[in-house]
C-alpha cells in the first residue's frame, strides 16, 4: 500500500460559501470538516483537479492525512458547542472514508472510530460521511447513531468502470450500504455525475432498480458538469478528459458547463419516473429552472440538518431532535443566503 503523506492544517472545519452572490443554484453554506487532503482514486470528472490547493501543490491529489488530528478533534468538540442545529460534512474536499486505515496507524483509532462518539453523545449535529470507499471495518463495529448518516456516492457499473479509476465497483459501495443500513445506520445515496454515453438508459435502470432496492433514506441526483478549468486539469493529471464531450452549454446561472439542457432533464425524469416514491430526492447544485420545470418541490438536502420527511415520520424522537421544516421551492434559499 502505497504511503500516505502526514501533514499539517491550521483550521479544520469551514463553511462552504457556494457559487456567487446573485447565483439561482440553489444551494445551502453547509459545514465541511478537513479531515483529510484529497483521494486515492481517479474519478477523470473530479472537481478536486482544479481546486487551488491541489493545482498549487499545498497537498496531493492522491491524499494525505493530518498529524495534527488532535487540533482537528478539539476543533470539532468546539463546533459541537453551537446551540444551533447543523450538520458537518466528511467528504467534500477529500474522500471521506478511504483513509480509515492511514489514521488507524498514525492515532490508533480510525477517523469513524475519532469522529462517531462525539456525536453520538449529544442531541443538536449530525455527521455525515460522504464517499466511494467501502472500507466500513471500524465503522460497522460501533453502536449505530441516528446522528451520524453515511452517504455512498454511485453510478452505473458502466460508467465508473470508464471513468472512476480505483475506486471500488458500485456492486461493492451497495454492498457496504446495505451492511451499514442492516446495523441501524441512516444510509444516503447520491447518484452523481449522471452520463449520457450511449446505452445509458438499461445502464441507469439497473442503477435505479439496486437504489430501490437499498431503500436509503434519501438520494441526491446530480449530471456531469464541469467548470472552464476543470478539462485542462484533467488532461494535465492524465485522466480521461475525453468525459467532458458531452458537456455543450452552460447552466442558466453560467455556474458549470452541463450537457444539453433538454438531455438534462431526459436524465433526470428517467430516474425520477422509476424511482421509488417513498424515497426522498433531491438536486445538487442544480439550477432553479431545473427544479420547476421537473416539477420538484425541496424536501429536504444532504447537508442540511433537517431529516428526511420519511423518517421523521417513522421517530418521534428524531423528528423531536430535528424539526422539519417545510422548506418549498418557491421560497428555497440561495447559495448566498446562509441558513444561520
Amino acid at each position: 500500500m502505497k504511503t500516505i503523506p502526514k501533514l499539517s492544517r491550521r483550521k479544520f472545519i469551514k463553511q462552504f460559501h457556494g457559487p456567487p452572490k446573485g447565483s439561482s443554484i440553489c444551494c445551502f453554506r453547509f459545514w465541511e470538516l478537513v479531515s483529510a487532503a484529497g483521494c486515492p482514486y481517479q474519478c477523470a470528472y473530479c472537481f478536486l483537479q482544479a481546486t487551488p490547493s491541489f493545482v498549487f501543490g499545498n497537498y496531493p491529489l492522491s491524499g494525505a492525512i493530518f498529524k495534527n488530528w488532535e487540533d482537528m478533534l478539539k476543533e470539532v468538540e468546539q463546533w459541537l458547542q453551537s446551540a444551533k442545529n447543523r450538520i458537518l460534512v466528511v467528504g467534500e474536499l477529500q474522500e471521506g472514508m478511504a483513509f480509515e486505515q492511514a489514521y488507524k496507524e498514525l492515532a490508533g483509532e480510525s477517523l469513524a472510530e475519532m469522529l462517531i462518539p462525539k456525536f453520538a453523545d449529544q442531541e443538536r449535529n449530525r455527521l455525515l460521511f460522504l464517499t466511494k470507499s467501502v472500507d466500513i471495518q471500524y465503522a460497522k463495529k460501533m453502536q449505530s447513531s441516528r446522528n451520524v448518516i453515511f452517504c455512498w456516492s454511485v453510478n452505473s457499473e458502466a460508467a465508473a468502470k470508464r471513468w472512476e479509476k480505483g475506486a471500488p465497483s458500485p456492486s461493492r459501495r451497495f454492498k457496504a450500504a446495505q451492511e451499514m443500513k442492516n446495523l441501524g445506520w441512516p444510509v444516503r445515496l447520491r447518484l452523481d455525475p449522471m452520463i449520457p454515453y450511449e446505452g445509458w438508459p438499461g445502464d441507469y435502470a439497473e442503477t435505479v432498480d439496486r437504489i430501490n432496492g437499498l431503500a436509503p433514506e434519501m438520494v441526491t441526483l446530480g449530471t456531469l458538469r464541469a467548470s472552464n478549468t476543470l478539462v485542462a486539469h484533467t488532461r494535465r493529471n492524465g485522466r480521461k478528459a475525453s468525459v467532458f464531450r458531452f458537456l455543450r452549454e452552460k447552466d442558466p446561472s453560467g455556474f458549470k458547463w452541463r450537457v444539453p439542457y433538454e438531455q438534462q432533464l431526459e436524465l433526470y425524469r428517467f430516474v425520477l419516473d422509476r424511482l421509488d416514491p417513498s424515497i426522498i430526492v433531491a438536486l445538487c447544485k442544480e439550477d432553479r429552472k431545473v427544479w420547476k420545470d421537473l416539477g420538484m418541490k425541496f424536501q429536504g438536502c444532504n447537508c442540511m440538518i433537517e431529516q428526511p420527511q420519511k423518517a421523521q415520520k417513522e421517530s418521534l424522537d428524531a423528528r423531536h431532535m430535528y424539526p422539519q421544516t417545510e422548506i418549498h421551492f418557491d421560497s428555497m434559499p440561495l447559495a448566498a443566503k446562509s441558513r444561520d
